[in-house]
């Protein structure tokens, strides 16, 4: 008989949840471009904007300082926080790993669910990503950073030799949007947003998730998740947030460092993660992005992680903390809102913002999930879809009532 058993929670740790509630933050700021079609405008139509001067500066801000970053925490934490539970039940790996292999079977399933709705999905690329990776949970932590290593730079060996044998492969011949599909002009996608039904929304979303996956080559998303993953775990089992994460020289460094190469991507080469390389210069900027990605990522946690060591630093970020705690019910609740707020069949907003008015609006949705958050875990213990993934994953039915 198993006596595997889920966290309680007084066990878990406080800013680990305050970084996982600030990882939602990023991703939403990050997403809702998507949500809300501004990716697909026409960029004709955006530099005509009396606000463009306002947006561009924002759309490069948030490349700077939020594209890739949070996705970056987010898988991070992914392995820490398996690493939580896989060491809570090392002597009993074999009844541990039944359970959990049954817990990212659930994710899949939300993933497929969720990737019906919005081609943006991560919850079924982290769960097929995870599979591979609890494979690993035994090694060292010298080879366990290794592996997270060479998985890491593997998309840019990857990319010269594409570079070498079909060069620019896939390429759109000419940006006419932030993002542009060589199969459909954005004139047509921005239609079906002004103007689409319930089915033509689903089927561009069908269209759109059929590029993601295939950007997911590219950008070498799966390799870099992987690697992330691997690292959280290895930042555990190095003691990494007792040591290194207060270490104010390291962050002095991981800021310079990170945004030197964010700079010399964005502004120098100026390409993209998500294409196939045409130049060496393509190549170049991946190479710089992706370090400097890691290096603000790095930043942005121990900034976190020092802040939240002070009562000040607690008080002030205690918003993050419950979001944090209902991280699963907070991402999956951005597609709704999203939907509701944009979609031609809801309010249909498509094209009522600016840029930076979209963002702001993206902060105004996180702070209504930080009083939602805050008032629902006052009377639950959990948040409703992390409840649901615990019941399905351990097949019975938890109390979610606080006694």
């Amino acid at each position: 008989m198993t006596n595997i058993s889920p966290s309680k929670g007084n066990s878990r740790v406080e800013v680990i949840d305050a970084l996982r509630g600030f990882a939602i933050l990023g991703i939403l700021l990050a997403n809702i471009m998507s949500f809300s079609g501004f990716k697909f405008i026409p960029l004709d139509e955006i530099r005509s904007h009396p606000n463009f001067e306002l947006d561009l500066l924002i759309y490069k801000l948030n490349a700077i300082f939020v594209d890739t970053k949070f996705y970056t925490i987010f898988s991070l934490l992914f392995g820490i926080g398996f690493y939580f539970q896989f060491n809570k039940n090392r002597d009993n790996q074999h009844d541990f790993m039944k359970i959990y292999y049954r817990r990212l079977i659930f994710l899949m399933i939300f993933g497929l669910i969720h990737m019906f709705f919005w081609s943006g999905d991560i919850l079924f690329i982290y769960g097929i990503t995870a599979l591979v990776f609890v494979q690993f949970r035994n090694l060292n932590p010298k080879k366990l950073l290794l592996i997270a290593s060479i998985s890491f730079v593997t998309p840019l060996f990857i990319d010269v030799i594409m570079l070498l044998v079909n060069p620019g492969y896939m390429v759109p011949t000419s940006k006419l949007a932030l993002k542009t599909y060589v199969d459909m002009a954005p004139s047509d996608i921005e239609n079906t947003f002004a103007t689409g039904s319930f089915v033509e929304m689903l089927q561009l979303n069908l269209h759109n998730l059929k590029w993601r996956w295939f950007d997911l080559l590219p950008s070498g998303r799966f390799f870099k998740v992987f690697a992330f993953f691997i690292l959280g775990f290895y930042m555990m089992s190095s003691n990494y947030f007792q040591t290194k994460a207060f270490s104010k020289k390291l962050l002095l460094f991981y800021i310079i460092f990170g945004l030197g190469l964010n700079f010399l991507a964005k502004f120098v080469f100026k390409s993209s993660m998500s294409l196939f390389p045409s130049d060496w210069g393509d190549i170049l900027y991946k190479l710089l992005f992706s370090f400097g990605q890691v290096s603000l990522a790095f930043a942005y946690i121990s900034i976190l992680t020092i802040a939240y060591s002070s009562n000040l630093g607690k008080k002030l970020m205690v918003g993050l903390k419950y979001v944090g705690r209902m991280s699963f019910s907070s991402y999956l609740s951005h597609t709704i809102i999203g939907i509701i707020l944009f979609y031609p069949y809801a309010f249909g907003l498509f094209k009522e913002f600016s840029l930076w008015q979209i963002e702001l609006m993206a902060v105004g949705i996180y702070v209504l999930q930080v009083a939602f958050a805050k008032v629902w875990l006052k009377y639950f213990a959990f948040g409703p879809l992390e409840w649901l993934w615990r019941c399905l994953t351990y097949g019975k039915i938890f109390p979610i009532k606080k006694k």
